[in-house]
């Protein structure tokens, strides 16, 4: 090899070393110049399908929105944990102060809450501790009225920089499946763990479903909390001969006699082995853990909504003006496991209406 041969791949040797450290700045370059950063906050804990399913949706509602995720934002979520490990409300404050050490630390541009722990605790409290930033807030899950903090003026103008979507139980589309599919029923019990959501939904029952429907498909004979799961047994055993229908609402804060939360797989497998009632549940993701129907909001088009929203918001649209409703999106679903232990067939035209169809029951 010349001389000049040598000059010649020592300079090309150099200018492929400087293109690649080019490429790898622009890389990191562009990695660190998102335009946006957004915060999930959600009040329960990792792994849980409610909270999975709308954080899906928020980021198919941001897509939807012209916002893709990696080359337009990048995203980051906190699990406040407040439904199992983290319940006392010293607790759930404890929480709430990290997601704010979390906003210094990441300064997003919008966060999004999911469930009213963290509608009370964190974008309610922030508002009112940092009035002026105007960090914007969408929520999603929430079952009480937001309107009751100083945050929200009114559901149909906000006002401040919360807005987001209601969470309502969909009591009536849920009986009348219940009706359809066992036509000989009219009696329904529904049974609830003592969380503080499954007490307001309890409180709020009369006024938001019984004052307002003169026509219920069933008769709701009792709408009962009970704190432990011996209690939760008992309840079930003693409306076997009472109602044509076990419903459902909550069954995720139930405690053992040792004061601890007992798995969610613990008390379905007891429940539809000790049950001879067909199961009506009121959380969609209930067939999927095991129980018979359930009939609910759907979290992941709920997030879609709310992801939506938060997309006009980074486009330039006032939190102050939009307003609050209950996007009114729902599922069915069904599992056949325990139809078939129940010997119950499930008419095939509501099999195909439905969301979602399991076809087992998983194991404690």
């Amino acid at each position: 090899m010349t001389y000049l041969d040598k000059k010649i791949v020592i300079i090309i040797s150099i200018l492929i070393l400087s293109v690649s450290f080019v490429g790898i700045y622009w890389l990191l370059s562009n990695e660190a110049v998102l335009p946006y950063k957004i915060l999930v906050v959600q009040s329960y804990h990792e792994g849980l399908d409610w909270e999975r399913d709308v954080e899906r949706g928020i980021i198919e509602g941001l897509y939807r929105s012209g916002y893709i995720e990696g080359q337009d934002y990048e995203i980051k979520t906190f699990h406040m944990n407040t439904k199992v490990k983290y319940t006392a409300q010293d607790e759930i404050e404890q929480r709430a102060d990290e997601v704010f050490d979390l906003i210094v630390e990441f300064k997003p541009n919008i966060v999004f809450i999911n469930n009213d722990n963290a509608l009370q605790y964190v974008a309610n409290k922030y508002t009112q501790n940092h009035p002026d930033e105007k960090l914007p807030f969408v929520f999603a899950g929430v079952n009480l009225d937001p309107t009751i903090y100083d945050s929200i003026v009114s559901l149909e103008t906000p006002g401040g920089s919360i807005t987001g979507a209601l969470e309502r139980i969909p009591y009536y589309e849920a009986f009348s499946l219940g009706k359809r599919i066992f036509t000989n029923s009219s009696k329904i019990m529904i049974l609830a763990d003592s969380s503080p959501s499954s007490t307001f939904i309890v409180s709020s029952f009369q006024e938001r479903y019984l004052d307002k429907v003169t026509d219920s498909p069933l008769q709701v004979v009792d709408f009962i909390q009970v704190g432990t799961f011996d209690e939760w047994k008992e309840k079930v055993g003693e409306y076997q001969t009472k109602v044509d229908i076990l419903g459902i609402l909550n069954y995720h804060q139930l405690r053992n006699e040792d004061g601890q939360v007992v798995p969610i797989s613990d008390i379905v497998n007891w429940t539809v082995n000790n049950n001879m009632l067909p199961e009506l549940g009121l959380i969609p993701t209930y067939a999927k853990e095991g129980i018979l129907s359930a009939v609910g909001i759907s979290y992941y088009r709920t997030g879609i909504y709310v992801g939506i929203i938060g997309g006009e918001i980074l486009g330039g649209a006032d939190p102050a003006t939009i307003a609050i409703i209950d996007p009114n999106v729902i599922e069915i679903t069904y599992n056949l496991e325990r139809a078939e232990m129940l010997g119950i067939e499930i008419p095939f035209m509501e099999l195909m209406e439905a969301t979602e169809v399991y076809h087992n029951i998983p194991e404690s």
